[in-house]
């Protein structure tokens, strides 16, 4: 699917602030590019953190927590729903597993963060919101496919022994490219902790 038909459908209306930077397939950060291969796939995971920050901006706005109430079964719906989509496309299910869990924590890092933040301002910033159940919710459940085909696309990279070094270069020159905020940043790096096969990665 074309980027620009993706930044339609997320819009939701265009109550959803998502930057169309967000979604470049890759920077014009210099030196050498080692970034092959993984630059769309951290531009979708840059696109869900741009969702996070509206999903804050709702929770906070109606007072709920981040984390889901004890017995909420949506988060284990999301994870559940990707691992059968992507093991129906020929997808290992522990990678697809693996990998939303890690992009929900990655969403939690962020809405508990800028919530603290704006705790002590004692306020949150002034602009449009989205709402959560009909906007943001459906949005987030539509980059799911996109995700997928995106870790089908880089399953021989997964495997070589410079996985990890290319996923950073590409991490590192979208956060470079679009200055995002070190909490923006980190939560990127946490969202594709499991990506490669090789290796113990101290961010799981």
């Amino acid at each position: 699917m074309h980027l620009r038909v993706l930044i339609h459908r997320l819009r939701a209306g265009g109550a959803i602030a998502i930057a169309m930077a967000s979604l470049a397939c890759a920077s014009d950060a210099g030196g050498p590019d080692r970034s092959q291969g993984f630059s769309s796939l951290v531009a979708l995971s840059a696109a869900r953190l741009d969702l996070s920050r509206q999903v804050a901006l709702t929770k906070w706005d109606t007072h709920q927590p981040v984390a889901d109430p004890p017995g909420d079964p949506r988060e284990q719906e999301v994870i559940a729903a990707a691992s059968r989509e992507a093991s129906g496309r020929g997808l290992p299910e522990e990678l697809a597993t693996a990998f939303f869990a890690d992009q929900i924590e990655a969403s939690k890092l962020v809405q508990f963060a800028l919530m603290a933040h704006w705790r002590r301002e004692g306020q949150a910033p002034i602009e449009p919101r989205a709402d959560l159940r009909s906007e943001l919710r459906p949005a987030l459940d539509r980059l799911r496919t996109q995700f997928i085909d995106q870790l089908i696309a880089i399953q021989p990279r997964r495997e070589r022994a410079d996985c990890r070094e290319r996923l950073a270069d590409a991490t590192a020159r979208h956060a470079d490219a679009h200055g995002l905020s070190p909490l923006f940043a980190i939560a990127l790096d946490r969202g594709l902790a499991r990506v490669c096969a090789e290796g113990p990665d101290p961010l799981r």
